[in-house]
């Protein structure tokens, strides 16, 4: 299932979905979906390293919103995803907590257009390059909310100081930090 939201006062549409997939070359993968994907942009994430398919629309909301602003850092609309998503502002540092490795078992799809109808067919074309689609690997059960939590050095006291479920706790905070990002810069 691929989820699909709008970015509001701007052009952009994002599209999310998650997917199980064997072995991985990751550069190849890399480039055939970014290929299949073309002209709109595609980014792909671990998805053992993401806390729900709103983290990443909201990542990817904040990215269009540092290009339209100009306090990107990132070139490109990918890139940034990657550090608003890893809640991390050096490249290196987003791409080794978040990007793919030849381990990765389960991976998000992230795809932004200007089209969203042209958009949904590159996805069907990006999604055939990735296996089997599984929105499961994108939810956050126990152990990796644990994990998340270990990632980004996140406290059980910060977590409930949210005042929601745990794993709505969790994107909530990964959100908020991710978004916090321009105040490093």
């Amino acid at each position: 299932m691929v989820h699909r939201a709008a970015v509001k006062s701007s052009p952009w549409h994002i599209l999310v979905g998650g997917f199980r997939a064997e072995s991985l070359d990751v550069e190849a993968l890399i480039k055939g979906v970014g290929e299949a994907a073309s002209p709109h942009i595609a980014q792909l994430l671990d998805a053992d390293r993401v806390a729900g398919w709103e983290h990443l629309y909201l990542s990817a909301a904040n990215a269009v919103r540092a290009f339209q602003s100009g306090y990107n850092v990132a070139r490109n609309l990918a890139v940034e995803l990657l550090l608003y998503a890893s809640c991390r502002d050096q490249i290196a540092e987003a791409i080794e907590l978040v990007g793919l490795t030849p381990q990765t078992e389960r991976i998000a799809l992230v795809l932004l257009t200007e089209d969203e109808e042209e958009g949904l067919e590159a996805y069907e074309r990006a999604s055939r390059l990735l296996g089997e689609g599984d929105d499961e690997v994108l939810e956050v059960d126990e152990g990796k909310l644990r994990r998340l939590m270990e990632l980004h050095s996140i406290s059980e006291e910060e977590l409930e100081a949210v005042g929601r479920p745990r794993a709505r706790a969790l994107t909530l905070l990964l959100v908020e930090r991710g978004a916090l990002i321009p105040a490093l810069r």
